[in-house]
C-alpha cells in the first residue's frame, strides 16, 4: 500500500516534538536536528513546511500561548461598567492560575521567555501586551488620581502567579507555607487573586 503525504499531519509531528522536547530537555533542548529525529518527519520538510526552524518555533509558541486566544474569547457588553471590568479581571488571573499550573509545556514556555532575551518570544509578549493594555485602558477612569495603579497590581500578580507555579514545579517546596499541591490552598490562592483585585477597585473608590 502507498502511503499518500498528508502535510498537515508532518507539521503536527514536527510540533508536538518541539512540545515534548521543551517538556524533557528544557529550551537548550531544543533544535532542528532533534526535532526531526523525534518526530520522524525529514529535515528539509521542516525548511519546506515552515521556512526555517525558527518559523517551527514560531507556530509552536503561537499555537501555545494561552493569554492571545483567551483576550479574543472575552465576550464583554458594548459599554462594560466597572464592576463588569472588575470581574473581567478576577477571572482573568484565576483563569490564567488554574491553566499555567496544569500546563508543562506552558511553564516552560514562559521559564524560557524570563530566562534570555528571544525575538519569537518577544513578539508573542508584545500581542499579549497590546491586548491586555486596551483592556486597562477601558478602566483607566476608575483609577485616575487615586494614587492606585491597577496596572501595577496586575503585575505583580500576574508575576506571582508565574512564580509560584514554576517554583512548586521545580519540587522547590511550599512558598510562605502555601503548597499548591494541596487543593484547599490552591483554592486559598485564587481567592486572594480575587480579594487584591476588589481591594484596588475599593482603594480607587474611597480615594475619589
Amino acid at each position: 500500500m502507498i502511503r499518500t503525504r498528508n502535510p498537515d499531519e508532518k507539521m503536527s509531528r514536527l510540533i508536538d516534538a518541539v512540545g515534548k522536547t521543551l517538556i524533557e530537555k528544557g529550551y537548550h533542548g531544543l533544535g532542528v536536528n532533534k526535532i526531526a529525529v523525534r518526530s520522524g518527519v525529514s529535515k528539509p520538510m521542516v525548511y519546506q513546511y515552515f521556512g526555517s526552524f525558527s518559523g517551527l518555533l514560531k507556530a509552536y509558541i503561537s499555537g501555545k500561548d494561552s493569554w492571545v486566544p483567551y483576550f479574543k474569547s472575552l465576550n464583554l457588553p458594548e459599554r462594560p461598567t466597572t464592576e463588569d471590568l472588575k470581574n473581567l479581571f478576577i477571572k482573568m488571573l484565576q483563569d490564567q492560575f488554574r491553566y499555567f499550573h496544569q500546563e508543562k509545556e506552558m511553564q516552560r514556555l514562559i521559564h524560557w521567555q524570563v530566562s534570555e532575551y528571544n525575538p519569537l518570544m518577544r513578539a508573542t509578549c508584545e500581542v499579549r501586551e497590546k491586548e491586555g493594555l486596551r483592556l486597562l485602558d477601558m478602566v483607566e477612569g476608575h483609577f485616575r488620581n487615586s494614587g492606585v495603579s491597577l496596572k501595577a497590581v496586575l503585575a505583580l500578580l500576574v508575576g506571582g502567579v508565574y512564580f509560584n507555579v514554576l517554583h512548586d514545579s521545580a519540587g522547590a517546596g511550599t512558598m510562605a507555607g502555601i503548597d499548591l499541591k494541596n487543593e484547599k490552598q490552591f483554592e486559598v490562592m485564587l481567592t486572594t487573586l480575587a480579594q487584591i483585585i476588589e481591594w484596588a477597585f475599593q482603594a480607587a473608590e474611597y480615594a475619589k
